[in-house]
C-alpha cells in the first residue's frame, strides 16, 4: 500500500466519522424537540437564562418628562423575552 492509498482511506475515515457526528447531531436536536426542551441554537446546550426586553410603562411615563414621545414608547417591547445561552453568550429569541 503506497502513500496515496493510505491517504485515501484516512480521508474516507474521516468523512466517516465526521458524517456519523453530524448525524448524531441532528438526532440529538431532534429529541430536544420532541420533548420541548429549548436549546441553544448555537452550541446546543440547555444552560440558559431568559430576560425581558423592553421598556415598561412606568419607565416611559417617567421619560415623558425628558421626551414627549415616552409616554408613547412606554410600552413598546415590555413583552419581549430574550435568551442568553450560559455557555456560549449567544443570544436570541425563543
Amino acid at each position: 500500500m503506497g502513500f496515496w492509498d493510505s491517504f485515501k482511506n484516512q480521508v474516507k475515515d474521516s468523512r466517516a466519522k465526521l458524517l456519523a457526528e453530524e448525524e448524531q447531531k441532528k438526532q440529538h436536536i431532534k429529541d430536544m424537540d420532541d420533548q420541548g426542551i429549548p436549546y441553544c441554537p448555537k452550541c446546543l446546550s440547555t444552560s440558559l437564562s431568559a430576560q425581558k426586553k423592553g421598556v415598561s410603562v412606568a419607565k416611559g411615563l417617567a421619560g415623558a418628562a425628558i421626551l414627549p414621545l415616552g409616554i408613547l414608547a412606554g410600552g413598546i417591547g415590555r413583552n419581549n423575552i430574550e435568551l442568553h445561552c450560559l455557555k456560549c453568550g449567544n443570544k436570541f429569541r425563543p
